[in-house]
This record gives structure tokens, sequence and C-alpha cells, in this order.
């Protein structure tokens, strides 16, 4: 038992050591699309890794200060690596992306758990019809492929909860 906590504890460092020493505009590079097919028909998901972002999104939504678009999260589940988010906003004119940001944290304490936040990017869509849509995170991506990622659940908060409570919880 003693092994194993030092193994996440080593990760969990290593990690950090990694995040901590790159620039804060560092962006994980992949994109991926909201259609299964990968079609660009849908909204655009950009996986971050940002302490210092999420510290400042988590801030500002829990004192009202939301960022980005309104949004609200429907419902989410996980299928093998891929988190699939079902939302909806109002729209139709312009193509809106997303963007999942990861502070970098793994909480091992029971239950073990991952915080992500979701940000909305409408980009100026002033139209209003209601898109209810479901977006893909694929987990090996934004983290990488360590034991914990099987293990912890995911809790997802959108930039407009002001509360401590996930918008969704995705177990495995």
């Amino acid at each position: 038992m003693k092994i194993k906590f030092y193994k996440i504890v080593t990760i969990c460092c290593v990690v950090f050591l990694t995040i901590s020493c790159g620039k804060s505009e560092d962006v994980v590079e992949d994109v991926y699309y909201s259609q299964a097919d990968n079609s660009t028909a849908g909204s655009d998901v950009v996986l971050r890794i940002n302490q210092e972002l999420f510290d400042t999104f988590k801030a500002n939504s829990l004192t009202n200060m939301s960022e980005g678009d309104p949004f609200s999260i429907k419902n989410g589940k996980r299928v093998e690596d891929i988190i699939q988010i079902e939302l909806s906003y109002s729209g139709g004119c312009k193509k809106h992306s997303f963007e999942i940001i990861w502070d970098g944290l793994v909480y091992t304490d029971a239950p073990c758990h991952i915080n992500l936040q979701l940000v909305h990017r409408a980009n100026n869509d002033t139209c209003e019809a209601l898109i209810t849509e479901t977006i893909f995170v694929n987990l090996k991506e934004l983290i990488g492929d360590v034991t914990y990622k099987d293990t912890c659940t995911y809790n997802i908060f959108s930039t407009y909860n002001s509360t401590e409570t996930p918008d969704v919880v995705i177990t495995n």
C-alpha cells in the first residue's frame, strides 16, 4: 500500500514540476471536435493544463464573475477513455468552442477525484436557437495514460457554477 502511495505521489510531483516549469500560455496542441466522426460541424474542445487559469476561473465563478458565455450541462458519462458531456446553449449562427481546463492536480484522498473547468466561447453568436450537443474529451490526451485516469472520478464545473458542487460528476 505504501509503495502504491509513493508511486502516486511521485507521479503527481513529476506532473506538477512539468506544468510549473512551462509557460502559462502553454496549451495542449490537440483539438477535439464534438462529433463522433471528428467532422468540423460541431464545437471545438480545447484541452488546457494550467493551474493559474483554473484557479482564476474558479475564484471568479465563486464570486459570480463568470468567464465565457452561458451554457448548461445536462449530463455526462465516460465511455472508455472519452468523457462525453451533453450541454445546451443559445446560438446557431456561428461555430462555438469549449475549453476544458485542468489545474494538473489529482486529489488522492478518498474518493480520488480530478476537477475540470468547462468554458464556453460563443464567438459573438447572437442567434437564439437552443443548441444541444455532446462534446468529447479524450482523457489520455488530457492527463496521460496513468493509473489514476481510470480510478478517479471527474468533477466538471461550468464557469457559471458559483458553488463548490460540480455540475456533473463522471464516475468509472
